[in-house]
């Protein structure tokens, strides 16, 4: 699986803040699936995953005073939507794939947005940020011997969302939003 790049980690990380008094962030992920004109929830192990990720980048990003996920009361809410959109059935390079018992390679993609929304302590939307990531991967048989020697799909969608909170934070932070 490889990234198509759009989404660059900040050049400095932890970020520097200018403030004297750090703010509190309650965030609230939810990561969704999009398949067609469908749409349906994540398995909870990868909701925990995309939720894991972001509290990692709002932590080690050094502006917040506390970062929490539990209906606790902060200064910041931020709802981030993970959008996941995978290709509308087979390409033609899947269905000779399939066809060939994947001797011949075939192609796979998928799409992965983040949709941030900042609310103020009275809920009033301070701003929204939107990054995506696209990926893809080959599907062929003799690529199965290589697959122990690179990372997983699931680790490789990890860093991905790890780095799109991370430019996330540094755009809202570049637009004033806290």
């Amino acid at each position: 699986m490889v990234r198509d790049g759009n989404v660059k980690p900040p050049a400095q990380w932890p970020l520097q803040s200018s403030q004297q008094a750090k703010k509190s962030i309650a965030l609230h992920v939810v990561e969704v699936e999009r398949q067609g004109d469908s749409t349906q929830g994540i398995s909870s192990d990868a909701d925990e995953d995309s939720r894991a990720q972001a509290v990692k980048a709002y932590t080690e990003s050094g502006l917040f005073s506390s970062v929490v996920t539990t209906g606790e009361s902060a200064d910041l809410k931020a709802d981030i939507t993970i959008l996941g959109e995978g290709s509308d059935g087979l390409s033609w390079s899947g269905i000779i794939s399939a066809l060939t018992l994947t001797m011949i390679p075939g192609v796979v993609s998928q799409d992965l947005t983040a949709n941030t929304t900042y609310r103020d302590r009275q809920q009033k939307a301070v701003g929204t940020v939107v990054k995506s990531e696209g990926f893809g991967f080959w599907v062929q048989f003799f690529l199965l011997f290589a697959m122990p020697f690179v990372d997983g799909p699931n680790s490789i969608m990890s860093k991905a969302q790890y780095d799109m909170h991370r430019a996330t934070i540094e755009d809202a932070r570049s637009k004033g939003f806290f």
